[in-house]
């Protein structure tokens, strides 16, 4: 069935357009075949060779007890986008701009495989790399200028990988991002009207309809959501109520572990394994009042490219619906 529809975001309140089933345009121009890098010129395959500064987190599997063991490991950035110190810069304004100087922390975690991207990895290599991420995040919260956290994951170079060897990276930064700023606002707003969290009757809805929902265990609910913003979007709530991702338990990281090996065997078996990024969206660390906020991972896959429409009008275009998406990875 046809289904061209503008779908609001309860969060956001941005509007996006689902137009699918309609008849696909050719395409003409031929992409490119990327080329894997070898092994053998990784840096990030062998620990002497990257010839880091400083190792910050190290974690083997379970009968690991040395170094050489390592299947997780953080390190800072070599190449960052902000400048690594604790010192608090001020907010400057000149006329009728305002700055402030990028200071930061970015920080790589690797994990030992060269090829075992997340669809490949079982439960307990998942469930380290969750561990590291919640490892470093508390450290993290304890600077004095750190206003937000975001821990993401690019998989591959159209999701902006520039090293083909799986790893995530973590950015500690002064400010609050856009992006999770219209969702904290959003959630907020939401809460002051019906003294409900926006995210909780969301999931709500979604488990009654069971139309987009793709996966769930116990703590952990995966679903297409209604407003997707890109095709095969894909998100990751838990059950219960709880605004910060810093502080799961080892329950909750078990069933984590097991959604997100779940969704990504899904993404890489029936989409063919496209490149993607996935990150972290949770209150801010130092934020007193966030109870409204509920946090989640995001999946969006990068399978088209932006057109005028969207770049022109912010709208974006989304030709495979939610409800497609679901029965699609479900299966």
């Amino acid at each position: 069935m046809n289904k061209i529809e503008f779908r609001k975001d309860a969060v956001s309140g941005e509007w996006v357009l689902v137009s699918a089933g309609v008849q696909k345009k050719p395409v003409f121009f031929r992409r490119p075949v990327e080329k894997p890098l070898p092994k053998s010129k990784c840096p990030f395959d062998d620990a002497k060779r990257s010839k880091q500064e400083k190792v910050l987190l190290w974690m083997p599997k379970s009968g690991g007890k040395d170094f050489k063991d390592w299947w997780v490991q953080i390190f800072p950035n070599k190449y960052p986008v902000v400048a690594r110190s604790s010192i608090c810069p001020p907010l400057e304004r000149r006329g009728i701009h305002e700055k402030k100087i990028g200071v930061g922390f970015q920080e790589v975690i690797v994990t030992r495989s060269h090829e075992k991207h997340f669809a490949l990895m079982n439960r307990e290599e998942i469930n380290l790399v969750l561990e590291a991420y919640r490892s470093r995040f508390q450290a993290l919260a304890s600077e004095p200028c750190v206003d937000y956290i975001l821990i993401i994951h690019n998989h591959g170079a159209k999701a902006g990988a520039t090293v083909p060897h799986p790893h995530s990276q973590i950015f500690a930064i002064p400010i609050i991002p856009p992006d999770v700023k219209r969702s904290l606002d959003g959630s907020y707003k939401y809460f002051r009207a019906h003294r409900r969290c926006v995210h909780c009757d969301i999931l709500k809805n979604e488990l009654k309809e069971k139309e987009r929902i793709i996966y769930q265990n116990k703590r952990f609910v995966v679903l297409a959501p209604y407003a997707s913003r890109v095709i095969y979007e894909t998100r990751i709530f838990p059950k219960f109520h709880e605004p910060r991702f810093e502080i799961i338990d080892q329950a909750q990281r078990k069933d984590l572990s097991d959604a997100m090996g779940f969704v990504f065997r899904k993404i890489f078996k029936k989409i063919k394994n496209p490149d993607y990024n996935f990150f972290i969206h949770t209150a801010p660390p130092k934020e007193r009042h966030a109870e409204h906020y509920h946090w989640h991972v995001e999946i969006l896959p990068r399978v088209a490219t932006w057109g005028g429409l969207e770049l022109g009008a912010g709208i974006d275009v989304v030709k495979i619906s939610p409800e497609e998406t679901a029965k699609l990875l479900r299966r």
